[in-house]
C-alpha cells in the first residue's frame, strides 16, 4: 500500500531583531542567500525547524547559536491528512 500524506505545521519563530542589523544582513547575503528582509529569515528558519534540521539551542550555519541570536521555535499546531 502507498498513500500520500499532507503534513502542515504552524511554526512560531521568535528572533532578536537587533541581531539582524545591516552588517548581519549584508554578510548573510554575501555568503548564503539574498534575503532582503527579516521575514525572509523567519520563513527560512521556520522551514528548517519544520523539516527537523535544527532545534532550540542548536548552531545554525549563517546564524550561529540560536540562543545567541534570540531564535526560538515552537510548533503551534500540526495537521495531517491522507490525500
Amino acid at each position: 500500500m502507498v498513500k500520500t500524506v499532507k503534513v502542515a505545521q504552524y511554526v512560531k519563530v521568535t528572533i532578536d531583531e537587533s541581531k539582524f542589523d545591516e552588517t548581519f544582513m549584508k554578510e548573510f547575503q554575501e555568503n548564503f542567500y539574498n534575503f532582503t528582509s527579516i521575514d525572509d529569515h523567519i520563513e527560512h528558519l521556520a522551514q528548517l525547524y519544520a523539516r527537523g534540521l535544527y532545534d532550540n539551542g542548536d548552531f545554525i550555519e549563517g546564524y550561529g547559536n540560536t540562543k545567541d541570536m534570540g531564535i526560538k521555535f515552537n510548533i503551534e499546531c500540526q495537521e495531517n491528512e491522507i490525500i
